[in-house]
């Protein structure tokens, strides 16, 4: 830990020295230098940013550690339900070797939990979806403070969570999450999830109790897309060798095998929309994929950069 804390400490104090444009960029403390060798441990600095409205809504520290674990579990591979992997599939389940950590120092340098928790009666997870897909990003409420939601911290330092209620007008969930993309404006960087979706603690919605969303929609922003790719077609692919082609999405707790487009469907995969229990792994094609973004030319090179001691190197 003394040396996740001090490379936070050494990390913050380059966004201060730097300091931060409008856009939270701050700039490459040394862009010529490799991503990381093929066994490092790579560690990711979270910031949940928690917006409420009430008592159910905001929620604990013991339900963020929760999920926090989780995390840690599934890209680690120490998952205990990753046997329960259909043998066909066994020999991909693999360990990402990425691990996340609430951030200790904030920005500005001074010491955090990591959390941060803003009340607001009208803000919400869907202030941050833009449904008509031509909102300006400075309309997006969840993710500017001056409009009642909260503020990203720097992409290239901190992984952004917002925890904040998406539910529909009669009070369901209405959606789990969704994450931004490599390449989107920093100042949405990171992903959104339902507080009935996050950590293992309650209040849970009973199919998504495992933390799981978390797991997909981080998946998604390091670079990964669902396995069905396009839906319903045979001719899309998720960029990945090693995840067969499948038709469609599944959801639910299919029964294995399912097969479509030639091959047995890799419903137990992380980046499927089943019931959090029917999750079980990524593959190795997906962690090459993902760790590939901490490359030299890949789109989250700087986060490597300003985070390298946190990953154990010497």
């Amino acid at each position: 830990m003394s040396g996740f804390t001090n490379l936070l400490r050494v990390s913050a104090m380059a966004v201060v020295l730097q300091g931060c444009g409008s856009d939270n960029e701050v700039s490459d403390p040394a862009p010529d230098m490799a991503g990381p060798s093929e066994n490092e441990i790579i560690k990711i600095p979270v910031v949940v940013h928690v917006i409420y409205r009430d008592d159910t809504t905001n929620i604990t520290q013991e339900k963020i550690a929760s999920q926090i674990q989780v995390l840690n579990e599934d890209f680690r591979k120490l998952n205990v339900d990753y046997t329960s992997t259909p043998d066909e599939f066994l020999p991909l389940v693999a360990d990402v070797g990425i691990e996340f950590e609430l951030a200790t120092i904030d920005p500005d340098g001074n010491e955090t939990s990591g959390i941060t928790r803003t009340f607001s009666a009208v803000i919400d997870g869907w202030s941050g979806r833009d449904l008509q897909e031509d909102t300006p990003v400075e309309q997006l409420a969840l993710f500017f403070s001056d409009l009642g939601g909260q503020d990203a911290w720097p992409k290239d330092h901190y992984l952004n969570i917002w925890v904040a209620d998406m539910s529909t007008r009669h009070e369901e969930l209405g959606l789990n999450g969704y994450s931004s993309s490599i390449g989107d404006d920093p100042r949405i960087d990171g992903v959104v999830i339902d507080p009935r979706v996050f950590g293992t603690l309650p209040p849970l919605d009973q199919k998504y109790s495992l933390g799981r969303t978390a797991t997909h929609e981080i998946g998604h922003w390091l670079n990964l897309i669902h396995i069905y790719a396009g839906n319903d077609s045979c001719d899309s692919s998720d960029l990945v060798d090693d995840t067969p082609t499948a038709y469609g999405q599944y959801g639910g707790t299919p029964v294995y095998p399912q097969v479509s487009c030639g091959s047995t469907d890799i419903t137990m995969n992380f980046m499927d929309n089943v019931n959090d229990s029917a999750m079980t792994m990524f593959t190795n094609g997906q962690k090459a994929r993902m760790r590939a973004v901490f490359e030299k030319d890949g789109g989250r090179h700087k986060l490597f950069l300003n985070n390298l001691n946190f990953s154990g190197n010497p």
